[in-house]
């Protein structure tokens, strides 16, 4: 039964069943009366252009569709009248006119099936069922919803904002708590690096890149999900009645698909990426806050974890999160209260073998904890932004020392002081004002000082950084790029940044004896730099071998604990008054040097001369071989007998070795449960009939299915009966494609992947319709299920000609939109993939 509401001054344009046909959808999007079509289920199905105008808002129909529901419990003729003043609502569009001569005309629709299937090719406005019923106030207490629609919702996407998000979670955990076993689903979303692609691309192509994310968040979703915009680029969103979170899992990789498809913006193709956050719903919670936070606390730990795009809370992240807390709240105590220490690690030429500076290095001296290394709070000062103000403290403290020894020793005027600055330091507009205030207060000159920035701080703001990098030069201070070699630096326009030296990480440098790789990598470095004009550092150099190699690569300068860990103050005052005042301690450091250097020749002489051995040695055994071979030719016949039994022996053993690999590879690609093909399997052989079809320009079919409600038949007859199940479908799915081409695999869980190769659309129906019956026809007992006593199973189907232009990971997507097509329009069928 279908209900039709009208807005009309006067006389109502009425439908009958006479005229309820596909001509009568062109009548309503024609006229000038707000024409809206309800079903059973209080879901508008169609509004006509004047209607949109009207009722445009979500929340508005919503209420209408409820008081509908209450108004026809009881009817009995086929049109009821009613005034504007006794909607639920007040409607700011309608107030212009003079209500007592508008009309709001409810009518009872006997649609024919011409009439059906025109509105169900409509677009359709579903309406989350509400877990609480609402109570409808008298008409002069309800506060005017247009008036708030700006606060309820985001007016950029139109998405619903945070209050509506909170109504809707608080609902579910209500829910939850009255029904036994209901679970529901927040997943936030985070659009990685938003902000660099606001700032590159202009903010009118921001906001137009949200809208398009948010158009393709709606479209993973159901008509029932909720989705809310909570920020400048973070969405949440409500999964409703999920019975496992696999569910919200899948959605998670939906969104991963549908955003890695890149978005063009005026000409410009944009790749986005976003981490997500799973935290499930039940009935523990007490506020909708709560839920939210652990979402956002499994974002910031998908965050961590580079190589996964998704997490799902669990308690351990809460625990991290107040230590993390906790550490906060020292840190900034911490630099109010000046708990912070350096030490300074010499940078040596590996020429002369002098200092010619040193690295300034932060350490935290915990009043509690003791002597904290940087690792553990150098990450959270970033995150917080505590790297700016402790990043200004280390510069200045660095100049002032700097200064202090170049009055105490009365030299020095070539060495560099080298300080690490953050990219948050180098957003800042007044970076370059506040490094010469710093200057100019410790009186240090800017040839003492390098900055050190990492590749990572290039990418963020290419023209700002450089403009800030230029102006610093023009003083006097150099740079250095920190880490190269493991960032994100082009090397088509490293040569616009104005750096003095690379510093070669230590990641290279730590393999450098024993990675040909590794010495190809720091010798291009090397040579890099100085086409470039510039000079090089080693970092982390720990042995002589290392120390030999880059000497014999010409690098410049190294630092390293080899050469000299990092030193307190006062350590390092002493070895600078040795440099300084004693020439003969360099000079016995010089020996020392070479003395270095002759032990690792020597240690090089003594492994060449381990092998010459081994070689005699390998002759001489060569000689006895023969002689042997000699005095056993007396005995051939023997000796040809056991050089058989011994081939024998062997053939047997490669035969039970192949014999085992054939069965450990048919383990490998079986469901160690249903024996079917398992999802590896399902990858490999999707990947070589796409190569194959692809070639051939044939058609490729996949059906996915999903046996319906079967959670519930888990919970009700324990896992041992469920994994009968689960291994009866699997056979009967088996026995219906035994004589079509193809591959049955298990997808996971309770989903089952069908691949047919050289199958159109609609012989991949009629497959996927025959295992539908054949599943039914089991008569597996299942007593929860809401559309059979028996155990069912939704299928969605779709079949393409692969090509150049697409993946194979469309094809899935478009089966999976068509799976879920199945389960909304009933489950126990299959359902065929239709563009919309």
């Amino acid at each position: 039964m279908f209900y039709e509401m009208q807005f009309k001054p006067g006389k109502i344009v009425q439908l009958t069943e006479n005229n309820c046909d596909s001509s009568s959808i062109l009548l309503l999007e024609k006229i000038y009366d707000a024409a809206i079509i309800f079903d059973d289920s209080r879901n508008c199905i169609f509004l006509n252009p004047a209607a949109e105008q009207v009722l445009g808002d979500r929340a508005d129909i919503s209420l209408i569709g409820d008081w509908i529901r209450s108004k026809t419990q009881d009817l009995v003729q086929q049109v009821l009248s009613f005034k504007v003043e006794e909607l639920p609502l007040r409607i700011t569009a309608l107030e212009d006119n003079q209500h007592n001569k508008l009309e709001v005309s409810l009518s009872k629709l006997d649609v024919s099936e011409e009439f059906l299937q025109e509105l169900n090719q409509q677009k359709s406005l579903a309406i989350r069922e509400p877990k609480v019923k609402p109570e409808y106030a008298p008409i002069e207490d309800i506060i005017d919803l247009t008036a708030t629609k700006s606060v309820s919702y985001d007016r950029l996407t139109g998405l619903p904002s945070y209050n509506l998000l909170l109504e809707n979670i608080e609902q579910e955990i209500c829910f939850a708590q009255e029904k036994l076993g209901y679970e529901f689903v927040i997943l936030f979303v985070d659009i990685n690096r938003f902000k660099v692609i606001n700032s590159s691309l202009g903010r009118i192509l921001g906001d137009r890149l949200l809208i398009a994310i948010s158009e393709r968040l709606q479209a993973c979703l159901r008509s029932h999900d909720f989705i809310a915009r909570m920020g400048n680029d973070e969405f949440a969103i409500l999964l409703s009645n999920v019975e496992h979170l696999n569910y919200a899992t899948n959605v998670a990789e939906r969104i991963q698909q549908e955003l890695g498809v890149p978005f063009n913006l005026d000409g410009y193709e944009v790749f986005i990426e976003a981490s997500i956050g799973i935290a499930p719903g039940n009935k523990d919670y007490t506020k909708p806050e709560y839920l939210l936070r652990d979402a956002e606390l499994a974002v910031s730990d998908a965050k961590r974890h580079s190589k996964s795009h998704y997490q799902i809370f669990n308690q351990s992240m809460r625990g991290k999160a107040l230590t993390l807390l906790q550490l906060e709240h020292d840190l900034r105590r911490a630099i109010k209260g000046k708990e912070f220490i350096l030490h300074y690690q010499p940078i040596i030429s590996l020429g002369s073998n002098q200092i010619k500076g040193f690295e300034v290095l932060v350490r935290w001296r915990h009043p509690e904890k003791g002597l904290i290394p940087p690792g553990k709070f150098i990450p959270l000062a970033e995150d917080t932004g505590l790297i700016v103000p402790l990043g200004f403290w280390v510069l200045e403290e660095a100049c002032r020392q700097m200064y202090d020894w170049q009055v105490m020793f009365g030299g020095l005027a070539d060495w560099k002081v080298s300080v690490n600055i953050s990219s948050k330091q180098l957003a800042l507009s007044n970076f370059v004002a506040q490094v010469k205030q710093v200057l100019q207060e410790t009186k240090l000159n800017p040839h003492n000082l390098k900055l050190e920035i990492t590749e990572s701080s290039l990418v963020e703001d290419t023209q700002h950084t450089i403009a800030i990098l230029r102006e610093l030069k023009a003083i006097g201070i150099e740079f250095s790029l920190d880490d190269f070699g493991t960032g994100y630096s082009s090397l088509s326009y490293l040569h616009q940044f104005p750096f003095d030296t690379l510093k070669i990480d230590r990641s290279f440098v730590n393999s450098i004896g024993d990675n040909v790789e590794k010495l190809g990598i720091v010798r291009a470095i090397v040579t890099l730099a100085r086409n470039l004009g510039m000079d090089t550092i080693a970092e982390g150099i720990e042995t002589v071998n290392q120390l030999a190699q880059l000497k014999a690569l010409k690098c410049e300068y190294g630092q390293g604990f080899y050469l000299s860990k990092p030193l307190d103050k006062d350590i390092l005052e002493s070895i600078i008054a040795a440099e300084v005042t004693s020439p003969t301690q360099t000079e016995i450091d010089d020996y020392n040097s070479l003395l270095d250097e002759q032990v690792a020749r020597e240690q090089l002489f003594f492994q060449i001369e381990h092998l010459r051995q081994e070689l005699a040695e390998a002759k001489l055994e060569k000689a006895d071989l023969e002689i042997m071979l000699e005095t056993t030719t007396e005995h051939a016949d023997l000796v040809e007998a056991q050089l058989h039994n011994e081939i024998c022996d062997r053939q047997k053993a490669q035969a039970a070795l192949s014999l085992a690999n054939r069965e450990l590879e048919k383990l490998s690609v079986l469901d160690s449960l249903t024996q079917v093909a398992n999802r590896r399997r399902f990858d490999d052989y999707l990947i070589t009939e796409w190569q194959k079809l692809k070639q051939e320009k044939a058609p490729l079919a996949l059906i996915l299915g999903d046996i319906d409600y079967f959670k519930f038949y888990n919970d009700t007859y324990g896992h041992p009966i469920g994994d009968y199940c689960l291994q009866q479908v699997a056979l009967a799915i088996e026995c219906v494609i035994e004589s079509t081409p193809g591959l049955v695999a298990r997808y996971g869980g309770e989903e089952f992947g069908i691949i047919l190769p050289n199958a159109n659309k609609q012989q991949a129906l009629r497959v996927a319709q025959k295992i539908a019956v054949s599943v039914s026809q089991l008569h597996i007992a299942h007593q929860n299920s809401l559309v059979s006593e028996y155990v069912t199973i939704s299928l969605g189907v779709h079949s393409l000609i692969p090509n150049f232009d697409t993946a194979p990971d469309l094809i899935v997507a478009l089966a999976d939109k068509a799976l879920y097509e199945a389960k909304e329009q009933g489950r126990n069928q299959a359902c065929l993939y239709t563009a919309e």
